[in-house]
């Protein structure tokens, strides 16, 4: 089974989305590169943010979050990003699960 891992800061805010064991063969592998590739895309060429990402066997993206001003804009285009990724789980309950995490912050 394939996993979807949204990654959160504290605040809440998505920084990225790493994908496992969903092969780009499928029709599920390729509509979740095709969606994380439009994102990549959009926050490049549109917001002039910087994306590091690989649509390799394990998909990725990360978000550079350093400029405050425009969070609304990225807000809106990640949180998009994952209700279609939760869509896709609705859609193929028994090929992927998706889970978040938030990341930098340690459990004592």
């Amino acid at each position: 089974m394939g996993e979807i891992l949204v990654q959160r800061d504290d605040t809440n805010r998505v920084m990225g989305v790493a994908v496992r064991g969903i092969r780009q063969v499928t029709t599920l592998g390729m509509t979740v590169s095709t969606l994380l590739e439009a994102v990549a895309t959009s926050l490049e060429e549109y917001l002039h943010v910087s994306v590091e990402s690989s649509f390799g066997t394990d998909m990725r993206l990360v978000v550079d979050r350093g400029d405050p001003h425009l969070d609304r804009e990225l807000d809106a285009i990640l949180e998009t990003l994952v209700a279609g990724l939760r869509l896709l789980e609705r859609d193929h309950a028994k090929s992927v699960t998706l889970h978040e995490e938030t990341v930098g912050v340690e459990v004592l």
